[in-house]
């Protein structure tokens, strides 16, 4: 039903409700605690074992958050859908600030489940799950913490894409692969910075130890830039989402103003609503008729027309259609 307060349980990591909704304040909720949770686990586990713990723990709790708030568990992966198109700017702000303070609340418990860890609480030395200069190998330069948490979270989010935006993606087996991910990194370049690969998992534990404040910038600098390039690769193949303006202002109808509203909120404009709680999902008919039109269009489109900046992001040129009208013209 169009509008409903339930979950569309084929999304992962795209799957959204109005922030007006009770679906929204759950899915609050299970951001927060499952970062919490992510935090405890990885940030308390076995040094030899921190890969698998890490990755196993990430891709449990991606399975339990995924039908309900699409499981970002990661600002870097929030902000990279968002800006994509695949989910609204409103709710990815609400989210990250939301996974941050999970971060924090997971870093707080960690002090009190490990021996003398309370007493390090904003003391400015290690802490569980710290990523500071205990963690990062001897000698490793700045850029070089950049490069490696810029791999490893490019990594992660391309696969995030292509398992879990991508359609046809992996359905159920997408938490495992995003886990199996975090694994493969960590495993690699953990040794060098200690694989963090997400900013709440930086974030949080700085906060609550005052650690690895001379590197956060680095950490979340490398992880940012993987989000934006990872972004850049997915649209490259598949084209923007469909919250994008490019994309929705076309497939709706819509006016600029209108466009950019729905990248905002991720609410389609009142003259399209029904219930008045209708998000993207609910328009799935008119963009696959966009998308349809824009594939016979890509056919009959001449191939010098076919590499402009336009088509690297997959929006379709509208002077591609005039030039293909006025060639069909011309022959005529």
């Amino acid at each position: 039903m169009a509008g409903a307060d339930t979950v569309d349980k084929e999304s992962v990591f795209a799957n959204y409700k109005s922030v007006f909704s009770r679906q929204f304040a759950v899915s609050l909720a299970v951001e927060f605690l499952g970062v919490m949770f992510f935090q405890i686990l990885g940030g308390t586990s076995d040094p030899k074992l921190a890969p698998f713990v890490n990755g196993f723990a990430l891709a449990v709790w991606i399975y339990v958050a995924a039908n309900i708030s699409g499981g970002h568990l990661n600002p870097a992966v929030s902000f990279s859908t968002a800006v994509c198109g695949f989910y609204p700017l409103m709710h990815t702000v609400v989210y990250i600030v939301l996974q941050i303070c999970g971060a924090i609340m997971g870093a707080w418990v960690s002090a009190r489940l490990v021996p003398g860890g309370q007493e390090l609480l904003r003391s400015g030395d290690t802490g569980p799950g710290c990523f500071d200069r205990s963690v990062i190998a001897e000698g490793l330069t700045d850029s070089q913490i950049f490069g490696w948490e810029c791999v490893m979270t490019f990594t992660l989010i391309s696969c995030v894409y292509a398992c879990g935006v991508a359609k046809p993606g992996h359905g159920s087996h997408t938490p495992f692969a995003v886990g199996l991910a975090l694994v493969a990194c960590a495993g690699a370049g953990g040794q060098y910075t200690g694989a963090a690969l997400n900013p709440a998992r930086v974030l949080g534990p700085m906060v609550a130890f005052f650690c690895g404040t001379d590197v956060v910038g680095l950490y979340i600098a490398g992880q940012f830039t993987a989000a934006i390039l990872a972004m850049s690769v997915f649209a490259f193949v598949s084209g923007l989402g469909p919250l994008n303006p490019f994309i929705a202002r076309k497939a709706l109808q819509l006016s600029w103003p209108e466009a950019t509203y729905l990248w905002i909120t991720g609410s389609p404009p009142s003259r399209l609503q029904k219930t008045g709680r209708e998000n993207i999902n609910d328009f799935k008919a008119m963009y696959n008729k966009f998308y349809e039109s824009e594939l016979e269009s890509e056919s009959e489109a001449p191939a010098s027309k076919a590499w402009g900046i336009e088509r690297f992001f997959g929006i379709k040129s509208s002077s591609a259609h005039a030039d293909t009208s006025e060639t069909t013209a011309d022959s005529a």
